[in-house]
């Protein structure tokens, strides 16, 4: 346990969370879950407001985004301050098996698709742009626009689902966890700071947060670019 405290950024950690530490409002202290469920409602209505009064869609993914921040921060926060020997446990010959046959297979279906995905780019531009270069880099680029945002969409889902099955195994899925793998050395200092941020990295709180915000940042990554027709 002592080699927590050598971990990158617990000294600074505590530095800062000593500003804070008596800041903290008394409700959110007792609830932090709690809190985090509230908030998460408050960004929901603000989503559906800002949907029936036709706001833009960047506003729209910057609010599903802010309703899963109290939750993935306070995540990120405690993934950072935990080494990997936290989760680390002894991994049957089926699971190591199946583990490596979905990773190879994942791979495989991925490297496929984008053969395939290559070849029909290649074959509209040429149909599209035929013999006009000019035409085809524009093309090539438009096509590149589109799905860029559609990639960054896939990253943010993985991050958020990774984290909710990290947290989860670190500290189970009890609001307030009475068994867990967390660092005792987590903000040992600051227990006020420590039980708000155990409290909001909770899995299930993140896994809907997480899952409104992938959904509206989908949906935003597909009306932009040529290939959403706009």
């Amino acid at each position: 346990m002592d080699a927590v405290r050598h971990v990158r950024g617990h000294a600074l950690l505590h530095r800062s969370g000593r500003r804070i530490e008596p800041l903290h409002p008394a409700f959110l202290e007792r609830h932090p879950t709690a809190s985090g469920w509230l908030w998460l409602a408050l960004m929901a209505l603000l989503l559906t407001a800002c949907d029936l009064l036709g706001g833009p869609e960047p506003l729209r993914v910057s609010i599903s985004l802010s309703a899963a921040l109290p939750s993935l921060g306070a995540t990120l926060l405690v993934l950072s301050q935990t080494p990997r020997t936290h989760l680390e446990n002894e991994e049957s010959i089926l699971g190591h098996f199946f583990a490596r046959f979905f990773a190879l297979l994942g791979a495989l279906v991925l490297w496929i698709g984008s053969v395939v995905l290559g070849a029909a780019v290649a074959v509209q531009l040429t149909v599209d742009a035929g013999t006009d270069s000019d035409r085809a880099w524009s093309e090539a680029i438009d096509i590149f626009a589109a799905v860029v945002p559609l990639i960054v969409a896939t990253l943010w889902a993985v991050l958020v689902f990774r984290c909710v099955g990290y947290i989860a195994r670190l500290r189970g899925w009890a609001a307030v966890p009475a068994r867990h793998r967390i660092p005792e050395q987590f903000l040992d200092e600051l227990p006020r700071t420590r039980r708000i941020v155990v409290g909001l990295a909770h899995p299930v709180l993140l896994l809907v947060a997480g899952t409104l915000s992938i959904l509206l940042v989908f949906v935003a990554a597909v009306d932009v670019g040529p290939l959403s027709g706009g």
